[in-house]
């Protein structure tokens, strides 16, 4: 298999989170990091959602560990994981932007 290159793939994880409605949930776990613990839990609505909970084992493994918890982890390079959640919800955010402009 060919090398796969990081851009495209937060592209195709932004145009599923777009697409499928998760925009606002992901970015909603950037508040997640505002806890005293330094660290990010599995957020409660990964456990409902197939989709998210994809996202969220993609983001533990890029930015966090599962220690001993085989099903949640959690996250430790916070920052990372802020800018990841921001990358993959650009369209969410556009589209955003254009609707409050439309109400102006």
């Amino acid at each position: 298999m060919k090398n796969i290159d990081a851009e495209k793939l937060l592209d195709a994880l932004d145009a599923i989170t777009s697409y499928n409605g998760l925009g606002e949930e992901i970015l909603s776990w950037v508040e997640l990091s505002k806890t005293p613990y330094g660290q990010i839990v599995t957020p409660k609505r990964c456990w409902s959602d197939d989709q998210l909970q994809v996202i969220w084992m993609l983001a533990v493994l890029l930015f966090g560990n599962y220690g001993t918890s085989p099903r949640g982890g959690w996250i430790e390079d916070v920052e990372g994981f802020i800018e990841f959640c921001k990358r993959i919800t650009r369209l969410y955010q556009e589209e955003i932007a254009l609707e409050e402009l439309e109400r102006k």
